[in-house]
């Protein structure tokens, strides 16, 4: 069973296409009803952009964020499967500056396109964590960022250069994304003086915010109603609190 639960393609968001490295990207674009009160990139887990994300973003939407799904893997890229994922999601963790470019590749078309908003911050699940927190080692193009069961890379010393405010919400049944890295990169970003903070959420597995999985059984993903209600109040409060 995958992150998505069912693995259904995107059906929705208006298309934002950018280009790096000689490959062509293709985000989705979801905007509030009114006011533009922030910009928000949300990067998706290993299968990239589908229904779940677009759902997310919606519900920031209606929160009155501008946002965009980021797209790391190229438009016309769509998975089906978790052998596809496996290997799509590999190449970004054996290429972690890639991975950077084309976040920040992503960040800059965003900007282009919705350029009053008053700040930017970007959400990162699954795999979309490891590409937020790889981005920021290279540059503080957003103003806070949220990694919501964060499968990260291993700390070294590239991550000194992040000064971007960061909240981490964990599992502590997490068998995909190690709890013990997550709090050594916590532990590392703290005494490096970045303001960061993780909330571990006792027994949830991983992905638990995700409402389209089950919520029992002994699989390695499960959703948390409680947990999840937690952890979206908590980002949104944090996403709200910002300023450019």
């Amino acid at each position: 069973m995958s992150e998505t639960a069912t693995g259904q393609l995107a059906t929705s968001g208006q298309p934002l296409v950018y280009r790096e490295g000689g490959i062509d990207f293709s985000g989705r674009m979801v905007m509030p009803d009114g006011t533009v009160r922030g910009g928000l990139i949300y990067v998706p887990d290993w299968y990239g952009i589908y229904d779940y994300p677009l759902a997310e973003a919606r519900r920031f939407a209606s929160l009155g964020f501008a946002v965009m799904v980021a797209d790391v893997y190229g438009a016309g890229v769509r998975i089906t499967s978790d052998a596809q994922a496996t290997q799509a999601s590999q190449f970004l963790r054996d290429n972690p500056r890639t991975a950077s470019r084309r976040m920040q590749a992503g960040v800059r078309a965003f900007r282009d396109v919705v350029p009053e908003a008053p700040f930017l911050a970007a959400v990162g699940f699954s795999l979309g964590g490891f590409c937020v927190l790889e981005m920021l080692r290279d540059a503080p193009l957003v103003h806070g960022a949220v990694i919501l069961s964060g499968a990260l890379g291993q700390p070294d010393g590239d991550y000194a250069a992040i000064e971007t405010p960061i909240r981490f919400h964990h599992g502590t049944r997490d068998v995909v994304a190690d709890v013990a890295r997550v709090t050594k990169i916590v532990t590392w970003l703290e005494a490096k003086d970045c303001d960061c903070a993780l909330t571990l959420y006792a027994g949830a597995k991983h992905a638990f915010t995700n409402p389209n999985l089950p919520s029992d059984g002994d699989g390695w993903l499960g959703y948390d109603a409680r947990y999840a209600g937690e952890a979206n109040a908590a980002t949104e409060s944090f996403l709200l609190s910002l300023k450019g």
